[in-house]
């Protein structure tokens, strides 16, 4: 049981050098008895015990390496998330070198070429998740071949866990043509509502409009700044997502889907950037409206989690006050 803790998943492979160095050592080994040479005897015993040596020292390596793993807080398919995983060498004595961490798939995900004894060592690690929704990361293993290359030892170091990839955000200047790309309710084209007395002045960010720009400050201050106005109606905006298809089978109906999908994550970071209180409605689940772009995880997850299902399924709930835009993949609306 220690024994398993301490090397998880662990693997012994004989390398090549190894294989060929314990034939040697069985050849020397018969010369050595056949002859009676003292000098082949001692020969033999420094080839066994550097054997004992590799062997000790590369287990002890191995016990001694831990690592700690920080993912973001948010992670969007198709985008690079910056893991990051610290390397500790807990051992007080002997150090680490020659260290290779590899993926699942065996691609090396980076090497650590010395880590004194007592040294933690932070590395990023860039990863890619092509879809949304639940999906493992890991396990990453840590390989270890030196001091002498006879054995290939390894052990899981990350384990494998699930992470929420939310969904594709596309370039806010696709979105803003067609705001959405959804079929809307009437309430919804006058979605921005009335602008009021300037509440502040900001520098400019990706998705805000060039009108909201103030030029004068702008000059003065030699970058875009853009002024924000208290906005007069606090009526908040629902995006409803209808999840049904005619067959949720059909490749281009999920593409058409999986589209669909980005749009309204795009629109809903859009909206809460300008400061217009956004509420979501995914099938039968409803995220109360939110106004800081802090809170958009809450509109995100379900969008990251929505499955299509078939249209005899019931459609979205309706929404009982508040402004909405109705998305769907199927019938007359796309």
């Amino acid at each position: 049981m220690a024994f398993a803790n301490a090397f998880p998943g662990f693997r012994l492979r004989l390398t090549r050098w190894g294989i060929a160095y314990l034939v040697a050592s069985i050849v020397l080994g018969l010369a050595a008895v056949n002859t009676g040479n003292n000098a082949l005897m001692a020969l033999l015993g420094l080839a066994l015990g550097s054997y004992v040596v590799s062997g000790t020292w590369s287990r002890q390596v191995l016990a001694a390496i831990e690592a700690t793993v920080d993912l973001p807080s948010e992670i969007y398919a198709g985008r690079p998330a910056v893991v990051d995983l610290e390397l500790a060498n807990t051992s007080s004595i002997v150090p680490a070198y020659g260290l290779v961490i590899r993926d699942d798939s065996g691609r090396c995900v980076f090497r650590e070429s010395l880590l004194e004894a007592g040294q933690r060592r932070r590395h990023s690690v860039e990863a890619v998740f092509p879809k949304r929704g639940w999906q493992g990361l890991g396990p990453w293993r840590l390989e270890v071949l030196l001091p002498l290359g006879f054995f290939l030892k390894s052990k899981t170091l990350v384990a494998r866990r699930q992470v929420l990839a939310y969904p594709r955000i596309l370039p806010f200047s696709v979105v803003s043509v067609r705001r959405g790309g959804g079929r809307r309710s009437p309430d919804a084209l006058e979605s921005r509502g009335r602008e009021g007395d300037v509440t502040q002045l900001r520098d400019f960010q990706e998705g805000d409009e060039l009108r909201a720009i103030h030029w004068k400050q702008t000059a003065r201050q030699q970058h875009l700044v853009v002024v924000e106005r208290q906005r007069t109606t606090e009526k908040p905006v629902f995006y409803v997502v209808d999840p049904r298809l005619e067959d949720p089978t059909d490749p281009r109906q999920l593409e058409r889907f999986e589209r669909l999908i980005s749009e309204v994550a795009t629109g809903v970071l859009q909206r809460l950037r300008e400061g217009i209180r956004v509420g979501l409605v995914v099938g039968s689940v409803v995220v109360p409206p939110v106004r800081s772009v802090r809170r958009a995880p809450t509109l995100l997850r379900p969008l990251a989690e929505v499955e299509p299902v078939s249209t005899a399924e019931e459609g979205p709930v309706a929404v009982a006050s508040g402004r909405t835009m109705l998305f769907k993949a199927w019938g007359t609306g796309r």
